[in-house]
């Protein structure tokens, strides 16, 4: 029993061709409802669709008897990339697929969806024994973990499987931060900035306050924190009057993440204070409106799990030396594992992924196919 790595290939070239960005993720959505039906998968889309802003109507799940008693092994991939993924030209060169350099790849996660498609054709064209097999298919990853935030896990009957997004299949990743996302608007005084600007309170000013107190970026082997988005301003001649910033933090150390949300909540108040005056006989002080959002749960999944301990076995009579990893940024796993579905990520393959550069190693992409194949053929659970 092998994977056929040029009819997989082909799939995946074919998907590449599939305009399907975080939020418009329907025509994907109904490719692989398609796909997931012909290989005779019992299918279930959820109403994930109707609970945020996305053209699709929900995840996408299938369910596959298999020929032994076992609990289902889980499959994961997610059915959203970013953008530009609008008429991508891919092609093989060097043991690489590429673009013309003009848009992204989208094997991220797209090789991650051609992988678990083949890994169930091959284990249903073989005359080998396999467990049952589900497979979860996740809209807006990209864009907030949207999808997993709406999952209807009901559907599942398993509990424990693998998603694959990221790199290297070398590596298993079982924990990743917990992150909070931060809406920022200040309210100033609009004055004429030619004229009377001792009148105004500058929403821009009283940012760069608190931002020039508030430790960003790295701020322990742990945790980051970080703006990203600023809004502000009508004019050049009109003192701002309102400004609007989104920005995050992450760690994988709860109470440093928890600290560092109240610093920067802190820097914010401080810079509040700094800019009250009086005008006109009136004191007068910015508003600054602070809203924080979990953007994902901490994932931390241990190591001594016999889930893993299977996963690495497999990984080692397969000749891969595969080693736990942590990761600095989030997966569906982090808000499935909310769910109580256990599902570590292993690699794909993809590189310089969220960019026009992202390339896919087809070396990569076919070993870990194989793992795939090893690791759900030889599941057994009660």
């Amino acid at each position: 029993m092998k994977i056929n790595y040029d009819r997989m290939m082909k799939q995946f070239i074919e998907m590449t061709k599939i305009d399907a960005t975080s939020n418009k993720e329907l025509p994907m959505q109904k490719y692989m409802e398609r796909e997931l039906k012909k290989l005779g998968g019992k299918v279930f889309v959820d109403n994930a669709g109707k609970k945020f802003d996305t053209t699709a109507t929900g995840n996408v799940m299938a369910r596959f008897p298999g020929t032994v008693k076992s609990k289902p092994f889980i499959l994961g991939a997610h059915l959203d990339t970013v953008a530009p993924c609008s008429n991508v030209k891919a092609s093989i060169k060097n043991g690489k697929v590429v673009t013309d350099g003009k848009t992204v790849l989208g094997a991220d996660d797209r090789a991650g969806l051609a992988i678990i498609l083949e890994v169930i054709r091959t284990l249903k064209e073989s005359k080998e024994d396999y467990p049952p097999i589900e497979v979860a298919c996740t809209l807006c990853e990209e864009d907030g973990m949207y999808g997993a935030k709406y999952f209807d896990a009901s559907f599942l009957q398993g509990k424990e499987g693998l998603i694959l997004d990221d790199e290297y299949p070398e590596e298993l990743i079982i924990n990743a931060p917990k992150a909070y996302v931060f809406d920022i608007k200040i309210t100033g005084i609009a004055a004429h900035a030619g004229v009377c600007p001792e009148k105004g309170i500058s929403a821009l000013e009283v940012a760069a306050k608190a931002l020039s107190m508030m430790k960003l970026g790295r701020i322990d082997k742990l945790t980051v924190a970080n703006f990203g988005i600023v809004h502000g301003g009508t004019g050049t001649n009109i003192v701002m009057p309102e400004i609007y910033l989104k920005g995050e933090a992450r760690s994988r150390n709860l109470p440093a993440l928890e600290k560092q949300v109240k610093h920067m909540r802190e820097c914010f108040k401080k810079a509040e204070k700094l800019f009250t005056k009086k005008v006109d006989g009136k004191t007068v002080k910015p508003i600054i409106e602070f809203k924080q959002t979990l953007k994902y749960p901490l994932l931390d999944i241990s190591k001594k799990l016999p889930l893993i301990k299977y996963i690495l076995s497999c990984a080692k009579a397969s000749k891969i030396k595969m080693e736990t990893k942590s990761c600095g940024g989030g997966f569906d796993s982090n808000i499935l594992a909310s769910k109580g579905l256990l599902m570590p990520i292993i690699g794909i393959g993809y590189h310089d992924n969220h960019t026009v550069k992202e390339w896919l190693d087809i070396k990569t992409f076919n070993k870990t196919a194989d793992l795939t194949l090893t690791i759900v053929k030889n599941y057994r659970k009660k």
